[in-house]
């Protein structure tokens, strides 16, 4: 069972994360934002993040390029979750994510982004 850190501002969103990763065995961690999760990360560390693109205080993908370039996060699994179209593929993948999933998620997508990155 691994710790998910979900970091997005829409309260829905966090709960339909939250239930779909306790169906398949995962732990939830919740942020609403980047300065809210780097303070959750400094007394936890996830085995993987969902990062959403959106958020009230920095761009998402510009958030991914500050945790790759931290030594805490730089090998951990980040996938960017967006509804964005169209989807910033490229952006995400150059700023260090390890895939891209597009709102609304479906189990299966999940379960295929965090058990290709080896995240049980």
């Amino acid at each position: 069972m691994g710790k998910i850190l979900v970091i997005d501002d829409e309260q829905l969103t966090l709960q339909m994360m939250r239930a779909l990763l306790k169906v398949i065995g995962h732990d939830t961690i919740e942020a609403f934002s980047a300065q809210q999760a780097l303070e959750i990360m400094q007394y936890c560390q996830p085995d993987a993040i969902l990062l959403d693109i959106m958020l009230p205080d920095v761009n998402g993908i510009e958030f991914c390029r500050r945790l790759r370039a931290h030594e805490a996060t730089a090998h951990t699994p980040i996938f960017m979750i967006s509804a964005t179209a169209p989807p910033l593929y490229r952006e995400a993948e150059n700023a260090g994510a390890n895939g891209y999933l597009t709102k609304p998620m479906s189990l299966q997508a999940i379960k295929d982004a965090l058990y290709g990155a080896s995240v049980r």
